[in-house]
């Protein structure tokens, strides 16, 4: 059960700030941890039903 992963315009900007915010104390961290969001995205497309139910809600 695959699914696309689709990037809305702010999430991508709060990527990018996210990247130069790190970026300002290490460049490489920057880099590592842009990396994990984008393979944590993967992850979703491949198994989309990953992850926990949200108490609150109790909605798979």
């Amino acid at each position: 059960m695959a699914t696309e992963v689709r990037w809305t315009p702010q999430a991508l900007e709060d990527v990018s700030n996210i990247g130069d915010f790190i970026s300002r104390d290490s460049f490489h961290y920057a880099q590592v941890q842009i990396a994990r969001l984008i393979f944590r995205t993967e992850i979703l497309e491949k198994f989309p039903l990953a992850g926990r139910v949200v108490p609150e809600l109790n909605d798979p």
